[in-house]
């Protein structure tokens, strides 16, 4: 979990924006659990992961959305 306070860290230094993604629930078998995180660059590239490709890949294009946007989603 520490890469991901430190990549905010550094990206917020570089002048960046990124979208923090958090698993606030879960049912059934998932490959991660409640509270699971993953960063999101502007440019799509990630720190941390949440599980799954289909699942990461649908995730990065909302949260590119939403740093576009400047509005959290949940």
């Amino acid at each position: 979990m520490t890469d991901i306070y430190q990549g905010m860290v550094r990206i917020r230094a570089e002048g960046e924006e990124a979208a923090l993604v958090t698993i606030v629930s879960a049912i059934g078998s998932t490959p991660r659990e409640e509270g699971a995180k993953m960063l999101v660059r502007a440019n799509g590239s990630i720190v941390g992961s949440i599980g799954g490709r289909s699942l990461e890949a649908q995730v990065c294009d909302q949260a590119i959305e939403v740093i576009r946007k400047g509005k959290p989603q949940r």
